[in-house]
Formats: C-alpha cells, sequence, structure tokens
C-alpha cells in the first residue's frame, strides 16, 4: 500500500482542481525525498501552472506548462493530501497522518502551496516516498526504465495480454507474478491477493501452471476487484489489517474479503455452501515470497501436482 487504486484515485478525485492550478512554491523539508534533475530546483516550478495528472503503476506524473515534470512515488507508506482553500481535504495513500492532521506535521516530506490557496502535501511516516523534479524530455526514458507491465484498468488489457505476461514467469508463484510491476504494472500486496482470493488460485501456484479457463478467471477477477476499488479511492487499511469504517464517508472502502483478514470467515464458500463438516472456512495468513498473503485454504487449494 498504497497501490494502483489508492493512487488513481486519488488522481481522478484532485485532478478537477489542481489542473489549471499556478504553483506559488514547492517546500522541500526532507532533502532525501527530493531528487531534482540537474539545472532544475524547487524555484524551477515557482510560477508553473499543473497541465495535467497522469499515472504509470503507482507513480503520478504531474505535467507543467513549462518543459518540467513532477513525478511522486509513495512506496510502502506515503500520503498525499490537498487541501482546498475552502478547508476541504482529498486524502490518497496511507492513513496517516490522520485526515484532520494539521500539516504540515512531522510526517511531511514535500508539500506544494498555489495561488489559489490550496495546498498539496506528501506525507510518509516511514521515509521510503520520493519526489523527482525531470526535464520532461526525459520523462518517457525515465518511465521505460522501468519496464513497466500493462496497465489492468486499460481497455487494452485482456485475458490473452495476462496470459503472455504470466508466461514470461512460468516458474514462480503467482502472487509473486503478479507483484512484479514489469508483469503487470500497479498491483501490489493488497489486490494480489484479493484477486487470486476471487478467482480461487491459491497464491503458490506456479504462473505457468494456470490453465486458460483459470487464466480468464484471474483476468476478470483482477479487472473486477480494481473496478470496485478505484472510484472509492481504495481499501481502507490500518498497517497490515482491514480497517473499519468510523467515518460514513468511507463506507465503500470496506470491500476486502481475503487481505488483512485472518481468521475471518471465507464468504465465497458461505456463499456457495462448501464449507466442509458445516465448518466455515477461516482466512489465513502465510508468507509468499516473503509477503505476508492471506487466502482460504479451501476454496484456493494447492493442486497436488503443483
Amino acid at each position: 500500500m498504497p497501490e494502483l487504486p489508492e493512487v488513481e484515485g486519488f488522481r481522478r478525485r484532485v485532478e478537477p482542481f489542481l489542473v489549471g492550478a499556478t504553483i506559488l512554491r514547492l517546500h522541500v523539508l526532507d532533502e532525501k525525498r527530493w531528487h531534482p534533475a540537474p539545472g532544475l530546483d524547487d524555484a524551477s516550478v515557482q510560477g508553473a501552472t499543473i497541465t495535467a495528472i497522469g499515472r504509470v503503476g503507482k507513480m503520478l506524473l504531474v505535467s507543467l506548462d513549462r518543459p518540467a515534470t513532477l513525478a511522486l512515488h509513495l512506496k510502502i507508506a506515503g500520503q498525499l493530501v490537498h487541501i482546498r482553500n475552502d478547508g476541504s481535504r482529498i486524502l490518497g495513500g496511507h492513513p496517516y497522518p490522520l485526515a484532520g492532521a494539521v500539516l504540515p506535521d512531522t510526517a511531511t516530506r514535500v508539500w506544494i502551496s498555489f495561488t489559489n490557496g490550496d495546498t498539496l502535501f506528501i506525507n510518509d511516516q516511514r521515509r521510503f516516498c520520493w519526489v523527482r523534479l525531470m526535464h520532461s524530455a526525459d520523462v518517457d526514458g525515465f518511465v521505460g526504465g522501468h519496464g513497466y507491465g500493462p496497465d489492468p484498468i486499460d481497455p487494452a488489457f485482456s485475458p490473452q495480454v495476462l496470459g503472455t505476461r504470466l508466461a514470461l514467469r512460468r516458474g514462480r508463484p503467482i502472487k509473486v507474478a503478479l507483484l512484479d510491476q514489469t508483469c503487470v504494472a500497479g498491483i501490489g500486496n493488497i489486490y494480489a491477493d484479493e484477486s487470486l482470493y476471487r478467482a480461487r488460485i491459491h497464491p503458490r501456484r506456479l504462473a505457468g501452471s494456470l490453465d486458460l479457463h483459470e487464466t480468464k478467471r484471474l483476468h476478470e477477477a483482477i479487472v473486477g476487484i480494481l473496478a470496485i476499488a478505484v472510484p472509492v479511492g481504495g481499501a481502507l487499511m490500518m498497517g497490515n489489517r482491514r480497517s473499519e469504517v468510523v467515518d460514513p464517508v468511507d463506507a465503500g472502502r470496506d470491500f476486502l474479503q481475503a487481505h488483512g483478514c485472518p481468521g475471518e470467515p471465507c464468504v465465497q464458500c458461505l456463499a456457495v455452501g462448501t464449507a466442509p463438516n458445516g465448518a466455515v472456512p477461516l482466512i489465513i495468513r502465510e508468507v509468499v515470497g516473503g509477503r505476508g498473503t492471506y487466502f482460504c485454504p479451501e476454496c484456493q487449494q494447492l493442486p497436488a501436482a503443483t
């Protein structure tokens, strides 16, 4: 976290307000999180107007009306907060600092003030996020150098495309393959777990062991969970566990059924009445590829031959 839905959800919500906004000043509070290209610095964006906000994988690209582009990556625990001049807030990414926090605070790494009174804060308690200022001519090379795979919310992302990407990683566990940003861009630990759960595929299955039907089912699960998550700004998480909804405005974000739900009943087994001997299977947690992984041992069984 934050993953594609958290980043894309924030992008969609702030785009109407930030595109066309003019930067008054960029404030750097943590030099280690700020990476300007040679010949550029924080003063280079002063007076610049935002012309577009794009996304590649989990990274935001902020285009300006001059040959410079801001790139932002929230990494593990980054947060974006847009405070409008009327005091209303739009949050994206990690839940900390909390919604009502006075900003900037000790977690703020970089923040931007705008001539219309709006502000944008990039916060990260764990100090892994980064903000880059690049010459616009270098953006394509920078993005291309990461070798990002297809974007799963792009209409061109099909079962065939997914199958081709997985075939290149046939010897890896499917969970590990999905976390590889060169396989599918933007999926992280949360949505890999949720996709595999909804597709009823064990996370240790080798990527090359999926047949055409299973690949199609996984594709549908990926597209389906992202269609739920993106419009509401992603999942509501607190640390490694699903968070309970407190604010009614977050009600739509309580959609996780596997990730962060250890010990909870499998809703899929309950729905189809497959609970063995009347017992309800519970979501369990194991480590796969070094990452905490959540799944149902009943409806996501590992075939003996895998």
